[in-house]
């Protein structure tokens, strides 16, 4: 019989994945990761996943994915893990980032030596030219942002129109949700979290404001953070029926504080940051000089075998969603329902990087293969997770119950529970019905010796 006291105990439990053994030995982002998890002894999977993040939020500026029967999906990717401090988390996301940077750097360089040669006085003889139009276009182009660190909803969509609608914000500190999300706000100011909801798929957004101009237009974008214990709660949290936290992938591994050899050699390996920076540098400049609108950008295809291949990992997912089903909650569902995006999603950045120059159009099938795997693995995290933060399943509906008795003081019966109850998280998200879920968790804490029951009242049984 399974153990009350384990059930509620606080204590954490890591997910446990092998992201890295679904790729190819020979892929240049499982070859890099690898050596930035050996140099900074961070979990390989989640060095991968960040990975994929940071440069997601960037080629999604040049690529977009079809799918199956028309229309297309952007390919950045949201994606949040968490590792304490002191690991060493600004490294790997300073190594993921650097040829982004160094373009960055070129390019606002570039854009202020043309904008001095175009202010300079002509000749008292020359002839007048009108550099009016050309004068706007490097001076927008010099002020389209590379990976935003801490920004408001606002700042960044002030952003958009120097950017046809992209963004990319990644950071190791959790002050990056702190302003995103709007939670520097303070209580009593509604979230804004719009941008970051149609971000996620490209939608559309025209948004209107007393103080300033508002965009409108098609926004896509990638958000990566990389930071402490507290992430995924916060996205848990802030996500509160919007779907926020459906479109995250989330991963919090096992650090490995406290058994690291500071003697072995911690340098990341040259070869593959210079494979790596190639590909950046093949598009990192264009997209930041000449942005371009997400109609434009160049078509990734999935083959048929793919797509069977996704169809297929979707049948066999899907008696999970009914009720009772291990993916029936709410939120589950809903992130159950984005796995053919976020495959689409993993497969074309693991497609580009299979390629140095010019990927081709077409996605191939173990490719496709690859990226199910991986959003397999991860969705199954996902659901652990929930449990562990004890916002679904047995810990997150006994404590609704123990928090319920405690503040009462006294025994309820069943009827009273459930009138009290009825409304709150996790019982009001059940989907088998609520009054069927708060029987099971009653009945269920009754059987472990969480509860005792009296003359029909229900008491917390004393540990």
């Amino acid at each position: 019989m399974t153990n009350y006291n384990s059930i509620l105990d606080d204590e954490r439990h890591y997910c446990k994945v092998d992201l890295l053994k679904h790729v190819d030995d020979k892929h240049l982002l499982k070859q890099l990761s690898l050596s930035i998890a050996n140099a900074t002894e961070l979990p390989q999977s989640t060095v991968f996943l960040l990975g994929l993040g940071v440069f997601s939020s960037m080629a999604t500026r040049r690529w977009r994915v079809n799918y199956q029967h028309g229309g297309s999906k952007p390919i950045a990717l949201y994606v949040v893990a968490e590792q304490p401090s002191g690991t060493g988390k600004s490294r790997c996301l300073n190594t993921f980032q650097k040829p982004f940077h160094d373009a960055h750097t070129k390019h606002r360089k570039k854009c202020i030596e043309r904008i001095k040669e175009l202010s300079k006085p002509k000749e008292k003889d020359a002839p007048v030219e009108d550099n009016s139009e050309e004068h706007e276009r490097v001076s927008n182009a010099l002020k389209v942002t590379l990976f935003a660190t801490n920004p408001t909803p606002e700042a960044l969509e002030g952003s958009l129109k120097y950017s046809e609608g992209f963004f990319s914000a990644v950071s190791s500190e959790q002050g990056l949700f702190n302003t995103l999300l709007g939670l520097a706000y303070g209580d009593g100011k509604a979230n804004n979290n719009d941008l970051v909801l149609n971000g996620f798929d490209g939608g559309y957004i025209h948004s209107m404001r007393v103080t300033r101009e508002g965009y409108n237009g098609f926004v896509t974008g990638g958000i990566t953070l990389f930071a402490q214990d507290g992430s995924v709660e916060t996205i848990l949290k802030q996500s509160n029926g919007t779907g926020l936290s459906e479109r995250f992938l989330m991963l919090a591994e096992k650090d490995n504080l406290g058994h690291r050899d500071w003697l072995k050699n911690k340098s990341i390996d040259k070869f593959y940051t210079d494979e790596y920076a190639k590909i950046c540098n093949n598009f990192a400049s264009d997209v930041l000089m000449n942005p371009e609108d997400f109609e434009l950008l160049r078509e990734l295809s999935i083959d048929d075998d793919g797509w069977h291949a996704i169809n297929q990992y979707r049948n066999d997912i899907e008696p999970e969603l009914k009720a009772g089903g291990r993916f029936s909650h709410s939120s589950l569902r809903g992130a159950i329902g984005k796995v053919d995006i976020q495959i689409m999603k993993i497969a074309a950045n693991l497609h580009i990087l299979k390629h140095s120059h010019n990927p081709p159009a077409t996605i191939d099938s173990d490719t496709v293969t690859s990226a199910i795997n991986i959003v397999d693995e991860l969705m199954e995290a996902h659901l652990d997770m929930l449990k562990d933060k004890g916002a679904i399943g047995a810990k997150a509906e006994y404590s609704a119950i123990i928090g319920y008795l405690s503040k009462r003081g006294k025994g309820a019966t069943k009827a009273e529970m459930k009138n009290s109850l009825k409304r709150t998280k996790p019982f009001c998200d059940a989907t088998g019905g609520v009054a069927k879920a708060m029987d099971n968790a009653i009945n269920e804490m009754v059987e472990l010796g969480g509860l005792t029951l009296l003359d029909c009242l229900y008491s917390l049984a004393r540990q």
